[in-house]
């Protein structure tokens, strides 16, 4: 999944334990981590910020729907 904009940095942050500021994690780093117990690869694509973050598909829907609620979003319906 993809996860960027102003607020993607703080996003990820509130879920892992490892430090995405731009001056450690620029683009093109990666880090294995968990993210609201979910094990992940987070690559970081850009300065926008950007990220790609990898997830084993049974932790997909768990985990898309964690990062909407963390976002203040509704998850969708079906």
């Amino acid at each position: 999944m993809s996860i960027a904009g102003p607020g993607a940095r703080e996003l990820l942050e509130h879920g892992c334990a490892i430090d995405l500021h731009p001056r450690v994690f620029g683009p093109g780093r990666s880090a294995q981590t968990n993210v609201a117990r979910a094990n992940v690869l987070v690559l970081a694509l850009d300065e926008k910020p950007s990220y790609w973050v990898l997830v084993r598909p049974s932790f997909a829907g768990y985990l898309a729907t964690w990062l909407l609620d963390a976002a203040g979003q509704d998850a969708p319906s079906g």
